[in-house]
């Protein structure tokens, strides 16, 4: 592996994960996303603010900012998985924010379908069943981190560092929830129906 190469993916990554869209999309209604239901600026907080259309419109974004990065770093053959962990990185430690970003979960979806499709598309049918079950979020997030990696090891032909890196990935996206868990145990997580505007 060429340092610099690993270097170079990883900075592309966070640039983008860096994007703070779901946050500038509830701005341009004049809703401040770190003033308001949960406090967190991902697409989630933005659909319970302000409705199904932007929560899509969010999640796209943020899932686009995993997915270009590894579409960049594979045409200058450099290394995918990198350039996507540092999206997420960015995006849960985002420093515009002191540090204190979003839970990762739309932009591992953009990096899952760029790296792993065949387990990405296992995981989002078990996020979808949990969700439509519970319409509890983080339940649901925490079951897609957790099925992608699974799927990861067992599905497919990919590199054994892709396999670690997206494993680190959902450990991050499962430690990004660390709140969520506290108040799932508590029996205190909302319910968000997502296509009720609040």
């Amino acid at each position: 592996m060429n340092i610099f190469n690993i270097l170079i993916s990883f900075i592309i990554g966070i640039l983008f994960g860096m994007i703070p869209f779901s946050y500038l999309l509830g701005l341009l209604k004049g809703v401040d996303l770190k003033k308001t239901g949960s406090g967190n600026i991902g697409a989630t907080n933005l659909g319970r603010s302000l409705g199904l259309t932007f929560f899509i419109t969010g999640f796209l974004l943020d899932a686009l900012k995993g997915f270009l990065p590894i579409l960049i770093a594979r045409s200058f053959d450099f290394y995918p998985a990198f350039a996507g962990a540092g999206a997420i990185l960015g995006h849960i430690f985002n420093p515009l924010f002191n540090f204190k970003g979003g839970k990762g979960v739309s932009t591992t979806i953009g990096v899952a379908l760029g790296i792993v499709p065949k387990p990405f598309l296992i995981a989002i049918g078990v996020w979808l069943v949990i969700y439509l079950t519970t319409y509890i979020v983080s339940i649901a997030s925490i079951c897609l981190a957790i099925t992608l990696s699974i799927a990861t090891f067992f599905i497919g032909k990919t590199a054994i560092s892709e396999k670690i890196l997206i494993l680190v990935i959902c450990i991050l996206v499962i430690f990004a929830h660390r709140s969520n868990i506290k108040r799932l145990i508590n029996r205190t997580e909302p319910k968000t129906v997502l296509w009720r505007k609040k």
